[in-house]
């Protein structure tokens, strides 16, 4: 039988979801448990890659398993994980269901403060500006909004098929003491490193580093960089992914407190 798994974890001591040759992947975290609950070997697939260091507020896996379970999956997970790792809810689901390729959208939000607050350091990028230029921000995020290709806007793009997404959502929101923001994107795919590589533009952009006309030039390739610069991975939470067969409401969090 396949089961969904509908799970949140902070990536701050991970080397993020997939499972690599060294340990300490959440994914490798994950398949160890399931073992230890079952006793069968299990492999699970997400349905995404989130870097080190990164979080997920809301990330679903799947795995099959040959015989129903006789006890409380997500209860026994709360005390065979590690508390940065939480299962909320298991979903029986038919078979040919995929977390990864049955997606129909994905929401990233990335946080920055602007305040050195070592409460935030893990799940929210310090940023030390004096000057914050909001107004070219916003057209910084219109124009990736607008954007269909983003070759130069991700690692490894030839690494895919092809490079186009389509996004539905770019938006930032400031606290009510403008000491923090918060940048939404949603899209129905992400490419490796994309929404880090674009905020790290946008940020340049914001501190007055770069120009809008440059800003284009780099998003459009008339102006190769050296290496691709990513925004730190502690800003950046998946915190939403949608299906067509059910969708579950976007949870807030603490970080989310002030925004409105």
């Amino acid at each position: 039988m396949r089961y969904f798994i509908r799970l949140s974890y902070k990536g701050t001591h991970y080397r993020g979801w997939q499972r690599q040759n060294e340990s300490g992947t959440v994914q490798e975290v994950l398949e160890l448990a399931l073992y230890q609950m079952t006793k069968s070997k299990t492999g699970i697939m997400g349905c995404g890659r989130t870097d080190v260091g990164v979080h997920a507020r809301q990330f679903y896996a799947h795995f099959e398993i040959d015989t129903p379970f006789t006890f409380d999956l997500v209860e026994r997970a709360l005390r065979v994980l590690p508390t940065d790792i939480v299962i909320h809810e298991l979903l029986p689901m038919h078979v040919g269901a995929h977390t990864r390729f049955d997606a129909d959208d994905r929401t990233y939000y990335y946080y920055c403060h602007t305040s050195a607050d070592p409460m935030l350091s893990e799940v929210s990028s310090f940023i030390n500006i004096t000057d914050w230029k909001a107004d070219l921000v916003e057209l910084g995020l219109l124009s990736i909004y607008r954007r269909t290709d983003f070759r130069y806007l991700c690692l490894t793009p030839d690494r895919n098929v092809h490079t186009r997404c389509l996004l539905k959502q770019t938006s930032v929101v400031y606290s009510a003491d403008s000491t923090r923001m918060r940048f939404s994107f949603k899209a129905n795919r992400f490419l490796k490193s994309m929404i880090r590589i674009i905020m790290a533009r946008i940020l340049d952009l914001g501190m007055g580093k770069i120009t809008l006309e440059e800003f284009e030039g780099i998003c459009n390739g008339e102006r190769l960089l050296k290496f691709n610069r990513l925004a730190p991975p502690n800003g950046l939470h998946l915190v939403d992914v949608t299906y067509p067969y059910f969708q579950r409401k976007l949870v807030r969090s603490i970080i989310d407190e002030g925004f409105g």
